[in-house]
């Protein structure tokens, strides 16, 4: 059989955990699938089952576990305890029990099992960063390049794994990276990083990040941002199935992935909290409804007392921007797309760290309190661009390029 000249499809793996971070990795799987890739796509907590629904045909962490699955039959007994305050929805438990397996099975290797125990006691899942298993998953797999987003744990240990075993990686960030330079800079990251803007890269290069090319692109789950001319009509029909009024100034609430923020000294507002806010201002000038939408990997359900709001029923990122007036968040990357898609937004209590309103791109709340009293004296307007950033509908297209730039020498 003749083989010379068949040409070797292009295999780059692709993985993210949920939220706005698989919005960036299912937007890259469908632009490789069309270019005639065939991306080994995995899914980590809620990014499975949203790939899923993206249409794609995702490996859950199942696909990452040792062969040999009698080496973790030691560790099964211990685990039950954590598993059992592990349930989500959308999470299969035996994805989650892989997951801890998998991680454990790691911190026994590289600490021994006393000392591996008291990690897992003292730090929960988040002690986890699985290198080694990751090797051995990229050693049965062979991609011909690794691309993850800037998470940690097990997003992390692929791209050190990658770097490891010289298989070219790309980490594809959303935001502004605050938090993640604690383990971008450590040393031995991806061979390139993918940033929102020109600010970005330089507070990265003049923070020490050294062996890693910065490219800015923005970020991919921005690029359905610009504004289409079927969205008018779009918004007409979700807004009479939801029973929005045709006048009423729909106020989106997008909350964070977290509960908690021990990064910072300031506390997250509950839904709770933000409901009975939003319930004052719309007895006062009824005008205003309001539609809370939890993030998928903290959900919740609707407050006692919600009147004038309703839970976001399932609706894309860009669907539930199309219905709204007006957005106001806390840390949520939806505040950013929310920006970027032209709507007014309004950032309660962390303006600061959520960085992009200093670009004119939202406006600045200290307390749930002062966002209610803009909102009463309508001070809000639409935001301002910012020409550090590459305009939305880019994104995708130059990281492709790039994954194939890396991937195929």
């Amino acid at each position: 059989m003749h083989t010379a000249g068949i040409k070797k499809p292009f295999k780059p793996l692709l993985a993210s955990y949920g939220g706005g971070h698989a919005q960036i990795i299912a937007a890259l799987t469908h632009a490789l699938i069309a270019r005639g890739a065939e991306p080994y796509l995995v899914g980590f907590t809620t990014a499975r089952d949203f790939f899923t629904k993206s249409g794609l045909n995702p490996n859950s962490i199942l696909c990452m576990e040792n062969p040999d699955t009698e080496v973790y039959s030691g560790i099964i007994p211990y685990l039950s305890s954590f598993l059992k305050d592990q349930q989500h929805p959308n999470i299969l438990p035996r994805e989650t029990e892989a997951y801890f397996k998998i991680g454990f099975f790691d911190l026994i290797r590289e600490h021994g099992f006393p000392e591996a125990r008291k990690l897992l006691d003292s730090h929960g899942r988040k002690a986890f960063k699985p290198v080694r298993a990751m090797e051995e998953f990229l050693t049965r797999t062979a991609p011909d390049c690794v691309v993850t987003t800037t998470s940690p744990r097990f997003e992390h240990a692929l791209l050190k794994a990658a770097r490891k075993l010289g298989i070219p990686s790309i980490a594809v960030s959303d935001l502004f990276l605050l938090n993640e330079r604690e383990w971008i800079l450590e040393g031995g990251y991806a061979e390139h990083l993918t940033v929102l803007n020109r600010q970005v890269a330089d507070d990265l290069y003049n923070a020490g990040l050294r062996g890693t090319e910065i490219h800015i692109t923005g970020n991919p789950a921005f690029d359905s941002l610009s504004p289409l001319p079927e969205d008018q009509e779009k918004r007409a029909k979700l807004r009479t199935q939801l029973e929005i009024g045709k006048n009423s100034k729909l106020i989106l609430w997008p909350s964070p992935a977290v509960t908690s923020t021990p990064l910072y000294s300031k506390q997250l507002l509950s839904p709770s909290q933000v409901s009975a806010a939003f319930e004052e201002l719309c007895a006062d000038q009824p005008s205003f409804s309001y539609m809370l939408r939890p993030h998928p990997n903290a959900p919740y359900g609707l407050p006692t007392g919600a009147e004038k709001g309703f839970l976001d029923p399932g609706l894309s990122p860009r669907d539930a921007l199309v219905i709204s007036d007006i957005v106001c968040v806390e840390l949520s990357t939806m505040g950013l797309q929310a920006a970027l898609y032209g709507l007014p937004v309004i950032c309660v209590g962390f303006a600061k760290e959520a960085i992009y309103p200093q670009y004119g791109l939202a406006k600045a709340a200290s307390s749930i309190k002062e966002a209610i009293a803009i909102l009463k004296a309508k001070a809000y307007s639409s935001p301002l661009r910012s020409g550090d950033m590459p305009e939305p509908g880019t994104a995708t297209q130059a990281i492709v390029d790039l994954i194939y730039e890396i991937g195929t020498r």
